[in-house]
């Protein structure tokens, strides 16, 4: 799968921004309740894996350059500018195929995703013409994966899953009210996490073996979002 550009993303983000700043601005935004959303958009990985005992410290781009995610948000607002909630994000991985040589191979199937499960809170400020501001900050934790097989295997294949801990999440967005319960906007997340250890996996077809490993060496990776973030009030 290509890895779009920054100005493609940039052109995405903004056609949905002007689509949802058509419709006028609810004459009142909603109070305390609850509150759901749903994200997409494209992330660009950074840093490093960290290394396992008698292993190398490899660029995180140099497995998985990117990810489509998808990210669902549930909380309560506290206030009508306060926000407290779970996040929870699936990621289908962009294989770097450069770096990955063997995942050329037309009868090798690669694949990669990142899971991401934490809280955070949010802080809406004053609406400024038809846009509400607002910025927000999470922690929690995190599953990457990179797994191959194939015919080029036999019955054959791998999985190596990395996790650890998002120290901050940092996200920064607008929020365009469609309706008094409904807001459509742009957002953009800055992640920074460290993988702990890693778990690999190998298959022949009839048995398996997992080797669990603590990292020897840990490296800080980030993870930068540009998006569309929807949020319905019920």
């Amino acid at each position: 799968m290509r890895r779009p550009t920054i100005k493609e993303i940039a052109a995405f983000v903004l056609g949905a921004t002007l689509i949802a700043s058509a419709p006028a601005l609810a004459a009142e935004v909603p109070g305390p309740g609850f509150e759901i959303g749903a994200r997409f958009g494209y992330g660009f990985s950074a840093g490093r894996l960290g290394a396992p005992p008698n292993g190398t410290d490899n660029d995180l781009g140099d497995v998985v350059s990117g990810q489509w995610p998808i990210w669902l948000d549930a909380g309560y607002r506290l206030t009508s500018d306060f926000y407290l909630g779970g996040l929870f994000q699936y990621g289908f991985g962009t294989v770097n195929q450069d770096q990955q040589t063997g995942c050329r191979n037309a009868n090798v199937n690669c694949s990669a995703s990142d899971i991401r499960l934490g809280i955070m809170g949010r802080y809406a400020f004053p609406i400024l013409w038809r846009v509400r501001p607002w910025a927000g900050l999470g922690v929690g934790y995190e599953w990457g994966t990179f797994s191959l097989d194939g015919p080029a295997f036999g019955n054959a294949s791998a999985e190596a899953t990395w996790s650890g801990f998002e120290f901050a999440n940092l996200q920064v967005g607008a929020d365009f009210h469609l309706a008094h319960r409904v807001a459509l906007g742009p957002f953009f997340s800055l992640s920074l996490g460290q993988y702990g250890s890693t778990s690999t996996t190998t298959s022949n077809g009839t048995t398996s073996t997992t080797m669990d490993q603590d990292l020897a060496k840990t490296s800080l990776h980030e993870w930068i979002v540009f998006g569309v973030r929807g949020a319905f009030m019920p």
